[in-house]
C-alpha cells in the first residue's frame, strides 16, 4: 500500500479496509481496550519511503499506524 503523506493514515480506519485482500499476521502485542491479541496488517509506505505497520484488533475495530523501525 502506498500514501502520498503520512498524516493521511490517521484518517484510515478499521471499516475502510476489504480485510479479504489485507493480509494480517499475529502479534505478540495485546490490546489495552480489550486485552486480545492484535493483528499486524501488511506495511504501508508513504511517498517519503517511510514504512508503517498496521495493528488490527478486529474486537473494538481500531487499526493503528505506527513507524515500523
Amino acid at each position: 500500500m502506498k500514501v502520498e503523506n503520512a498524516g493521511d493514515l490517521v484518517y484510515m480506519t478499521y471499516f475502510m479496509f476489504d480485510w479479504d485482500k489485507v493480509q494480517l499476521r499475529p502479534s505478540k502485542v495485546k490490546c489495552s481496550e480489550c486485552g486480545g491479541y492484535l493483528g499486524i496488517s501488511e506495511q504501508a509506505v508513504d511517498s517519503k519511503g517511510q514504512r508503517f505497520d498496521g495493528y488490527v484488533c478486529h474486537t473494538d475495530k481500531r487499526l493503528v499506524w505506527l513507524k515500523s523501525v
